[in-house]
C-alpha cells in the first residue's frame, strides 16, 4: 500500500521549496525593496562640505573707567537693583553688626569699672596714702586755730577712706560754720575748706543792748553787743549796724525768746516775720529794713523810706501789699504811717504830712484807703481827711 507523504512534516531545519511554499499560502503581492539607492555622485559634488561654523569669540570684558574690574561694577549694578527682600537682609546685618559693637564697647566699660571697682578697695586703706598733712584756711569769723581745735582725723585715715561727714560735723560745733568741703592733694595732704554761714538777721531782744545774729539757715549764730550813742535808741542803733552789715533788723521779740549758738530759731514771731518775707513781692520786701515782732499777732515792718506800716497778722499778705502801694502812690513823700491790719477800703489807713509845720502839732492829716480811691477820682495830688484816726 503506497503511503500518502502529502502531509507527512519537513524534516526540522529544511526549508521547503519555494514552490511549495507558494501553494501552502495565499499570494501576495511581492514589495518592492526597500534597498536605499545610492544619491548621484553629481550631487553630492554640487553640496558644498558642510563644516561646523566658528563659534565667535567673546570681546574681552573693558574695565571700568575707575580702573576696577567690570565684574566689581557689575556686582555693585546688581546690589543697586537688588529686591527688597535683599535690601532688608544687608539692613538686618547691619543692625546685627551695630548691636554687637555696642555690646562690645559696653562689655569693655563694664570691665575697666570692674578694675577701677577692685583697684579703689585695694588702694583705699593702703598706707600709700595715708594723711600726714592737714590744712586749712581760716575765715572772718572763724580762725586757723579754731579750726585746728575743731577738727579730728582719725588715725590710719586715707585720702581715699576718711569720714568727711564725721569731720563736718564736729566742725559745726562752731556755729560760724555752714558747711565744709575737703581738696586732696595726693599723696598725703588733705584740705579743708570751711563755708562759713550767712548773717540774715540781727535780731534785738525785748530788752537790753543785746543782740544776736541768725543764719540764713534759721539758726542762731553768736550774740553781740550794740554800741549805742549818746541820745540814741537801742533800735536805731541796731538799725544802723544791720545796715552796714546788709542784713534785717528784727526788734521787740518777747522775752520767750532764748537764742542758743546753733539751734533753730522756731518761735513763732520768726516764723511769721518769714511767712510776710516770702509773701511780698521781691521789689516790695527789699523796701523792708526791719521788722517789728512782739508777738505773731502784731507785726509790723519800716520801710527804707521811713514809712511805718502796721501788718498784723500774717494773712492777706498780697492784699495788704496792694493797699500800701496805692496809698503812697496817691501820696508820694507824705505818708508816715499805714495800717493794713485789715486789708479793706474802710479798714486800712493812714497818716501823711501836708506842711512841713509839725512841730506845733499842725500839718498832719489822717485818712483811709477810701479816702485815696476817692481822691484819685477827684483831682489828683489832693489830699482828704478823713475821721478815721490810724491806730
Amino acid at each position: 500500500m503506497a503511503r500518502d507523504t502529502s502531509r507527512r512534516g519537513t524534516p526540522r531545519g529544511r526549508a521547503l521549496p519555494a514552490q511549495g511554499r507558494a501553494q501552502s499560502r495565499p499570494r501576495q503581492a511581492a514589495r518592492p525593496a526597500t534597498r536605499p539607492t545610492a544619491r548621484p555622485a553629481a550631487r553630492l559634488a554640487a553640496r558644498p562640505a558642510s563644516r561646523p561654523a566658528a563659534r565667535p569669540q567673546r570681546a574681552p570684558k573693558a574695565r571700568a573707567a575707575s580702573g576696577r574690574p567690570a565684574f566689581l561694577d557689575n556686582a555693585a549694578a546688581a546690589r543697586r537693583g537688588a529686591p527688597q527682600g535683599g535690601k532688608e537682609r544687608r539692613e538686618r546685618y547691619q543692625r546685627g553688626q551695630s548691636a554687637k559693637a555696642v555690646v562690645g564697647v559696653v562689655g569693655g566699660v563694664a570691665a575697666l569699672a570692674v578694675v577701677l571697682l577692685v583697684a579703689y578697695f585695694v588702694l583705699r586703706s593702703s598706707s600709700a596714702f595715708a594723711i600726714q598733712n592737714v590744712v586749712c584756711e581760716p575765715t572772718e569769723h572763724v580762725s586757723e586755730s579754731d579750726i585746728q581745735n575743731l577738727l579730728s582725723v582719725p588715725e590710719g585715715s586715707t585720702l581715699l577712706n576718711f569720714d568727711g561727714a564725721a569731720i563736718e560735723a564736729s566742725l559745726k560745733k562752731d556755729p560760724w560754720v555752714g558747711s565744709v568741703s575737703f581738696e586732696r592733694q595726693f599723696p598725703d595732704t588733705l584740705k579743708v575748706v570751711v563755708n562759713e554761714q550767712s548773717t540774715d538777721a540781727l535780731v534785738v531782744m525785748n530788752a537790753g543792748s543785746i543782740a544776736w545774729y541768725l543764719g540764713t539757715s534759721g539758726s542762731w549764730i553768736q550774740p553781740t553787743k550794740v554800741t549805742v550813742a549818746q541820745n540814741q535808741s537801742v533800735n536805731d542803733a541796731a538799725l544802723a549796724q544791720a545796715t552796714s552789715e546788709g542784713v534785717l533788723l528784727i526788734t521787740d521779740v518777747p522775752s520767750s525768746v532764748s537764742p542758743k549758738s546753733g539751734a533753730e530759731a522756731t518761735d513763732d514771731v520768726f516764723a511769721a516775720v518769714r511767712t510776710f518775707r516770702e509773701g511780698f513781692s521781691a521789689d516790695f520786701s527789699a523796701q523792708v529794713v526791719s521788722y517789728s515782732a512782739p508777738s505773731a499777732d502784731n507785726i509790723s515792718c519800716t520801710l527804707a523810706s521811713g514809712v511805718e506800716i502796721s501788718l498784723g497778722s500774717a494773712s492777706q499778705i498780697s492784699a495788704k501789699e496792694s493797699i500800701v502801694k496805692e496809698i503812697l502812690a496817691a501820696h508820694p513823700g507824705k505818708v508816715t504811717f499805714i495800717n493794713v491790719r485789715v486789708p479793706s477800703s474802710t479798714g486800712s489807713s493812714y497818716r501823711s504830712i501836708d506842711s512841713e509845720d509839725v512841730e506845733a502839732g499842725t500839718g498832719v492829716t489822717s485818712g483811709s484807703a477810701s479816702d485815696v480811691q476817692s481822691s484819685d477820682a477827684a483831682t489828683p495830688g489832693t489830699d482828704t481827711a478823713s475821721g478815721g484816726q490810724a491806730q
